[in-house]
């Protein structure tokens, strides 16, 4: 007899299939029931559980489907008996990617069913951060160097002008155009310095790059959103600003990382997404830095193909349905001397690794 095939073509119906067969089939020598899983999930009605396996009710969110992913990835979830779903630093490599896959085939069935996307916040990018369903408008935004740091060929006068050298953070900006070119490619996609800004570049999805330094439209945002962090001048940062946390009367300040006879070798990134002020139906996605590998970084941990997955599947697990989330991160910056000069590259951080994450919001709850 031919082992038993199911359905799995996407849609509601297949995610409610798959649950159900997670729960029969994962572990035959377990008998898992609907109770059981309701009580690992943390105590949700079991009538909650039945609906997510009814091919005619809606989905279930996807915070919970991370928590399913987390539960099904290891055998330790249910063993001496007490059934629950691990934390994140308690899981092994291989649990942590056998949970990503599991949590990207969940996913994927579940942004196939019916119903209007929702088109901000992580709850909606789960999966993808950078693909904007709602195919709105989009406009990458960027500060322009100062007239000591630009290049003589910015110059009109120039026959070989180049209008691009005159963009801060133009690496960053480089690797997310076409990344979100990419995953969007019916949406009107522009990149934009902040000081050529209109009104309808803002009323769309708008992704700041870089800092209070050199992007005026990063300056004008920080007025009308509420950051936990702020970025500050401080005399042990030349060239930068660095992120400071206040609680009540404490303050916390996160510094880059320098080696004598290397320079930087670790900088600060953060990333941010949050509903648009301008506009609440569109998002504004801030990608910053001390320096400006940090706003490469925040960046390239959600575009670079070996580990975005990854990420984007911490992520979905440990900010679900929340509509606005922030992170601050290590950005590492790999140096080498190549003969007489000190070469450098900024490496992409890992979300699933904890000592990347300096800071997150909104904080876990219980």
């Amino acid at each position: 007899m031919q082992p038993q095939r199911h359905d799995l073509s996407p849609g509601p119906a297949a995610l409610a299939r798959r649950l159900r067969e997670l729960r029969e089939e994962r572990w035959p020598d377990l008998v898992l029931t609907q109770a059981t899983m309701a009580e690992a999930l943390g105590g949700l009605a079991v009538s909650t559980i039945s609906s997510w396996e009814s091919p005619n009710a809606p989905p279930p969110p996807r915070r919970r489907l991370a928590a399913y992913a987390t539960f099904f990835a290891t055998r330790r979830s249910v063993e001496g008996g007490r059934y629950r779903v691990l934390a994140e630093h308690e899981l092994e490599d291989a649990e942590r990617t056998e949970r990503n896959h599991l949590l990207t085939e969940l996913l994927a069935l579940r942004d196939a069913a019916p119903g209007p996307p929702a088109i901000y916040g992580p709850d909606a990018a789960a999966r993808n951060t950078w693909h904007f369903p709602d195919g709105a408008p989009v406009r990458l935004v960027c500060g322009k160097l100062p007239d000591d740091a630009l290049s003589p060929l910015t110059s009109p006068a120039k026959l070989n002008h180049v209008e691009l050298l005159a963009y801060a953070d133009l690496d960053a900006l480089v690797e997310l155009f076409g990344h979100v070119r990419a995953e969007n490619p019916t949406s009107d996609v522009r990149f934009k310095l902040a000081t050529e800004l209109v009104a309808d570049d803002l009323s769309g999805h708008v992704v700041l790059l870089g800092g209070l330094g050199w992007n005026q439209a990063t300056m004008w945002f920080a007025r009308k959103i509420n950051l936990p962090v702020r970025q500050v001048d401080d005399p042990k940062i030349k060239e930068g600003d660095v992120f400071e946390l206040t609680r009540g009367r404490d303050r916390e300040r996160f510094y880059p990382a320098h080696e004598e006879g290397l320079g930087l070798t670790e900088d600060v990134g953060l990333l941010a997404r949050m509903r648009n002020p301008i506009n609440t139906a569109r998002t504004l996605t801030i990608c910053n830095g001390v320096f400006g590998r940090g706003v490469l970084g925040a960046v390239r941990c959600l575009t670079d193909s070996q580990i975005r997955n990854s990420n984007e599947a911490y992520l979905a697990s440990r900010f679900g349905g929340s509509s606005q989330f922030g992170l601050l991160m290590r950005v590492p910056v790999m140096q080498f001397v190549k003969g007489p000069v000190v070469q450098s590259t900024t490496l992409t951080p890992d979300l699933n690794d904890p000592h990347t994450r300096l800071l997150e919001w909104p904080e876990r709850t219980p």
